[in-house]
């Protein structure tokens, strides 16, 4: 006895029904193989399109750091000079704190009574 005879269908019932699933698997896979098909004809376009705007995304940045690279860089001489001044103002600052506090009198501020 079939599983499916026990489920109440009688043999030509279950072979109606076996034809009935294999017919609609053979559409099924026609069809998958089609949409497999299709599916990779629209990635092939997408990553062809994807590359070439990829490409010209290069180009672009390529030509805009060509143009660019004279403005970046600045020379070292200019940058070392830059650095001299800012720690020579430092420096005046510092010293003259220094002298400030050097010479002012540390009891002058004290209340001394008459």
């Amino acid at each position: 006895m079939d599983k499916i005879e026990l489920a109440g269908f009688t043999t030509e019932q279950t072979e109606s029904i076996r034809e009935a699933a294999r017919k609609y698997a053979e559409r099924t896979t026609f069809t998958v193989e089609e949409a497999t098909e299709k599916i990779l004809d629209a990635l092939n376009f997408i990553s062809g399109a994807i590359r070439e705007a990829f490409d010209k995304l290069t180009a672009v940045f390529r030509e805009l750091a060509e143009e660019l690279e004279p403005i970046d860089i600045e020379p070292r001489v200019r940058r070392r000079k830059r650095n001299r001044a800012r720690a020579k103002i430092i420096e005046q600052r510092y010293r003259a704190e220094i002298r400030r506090v050097e010479n002012t009198r540390i009891y002058r501020r004290i209340y001394k009574p008459p």
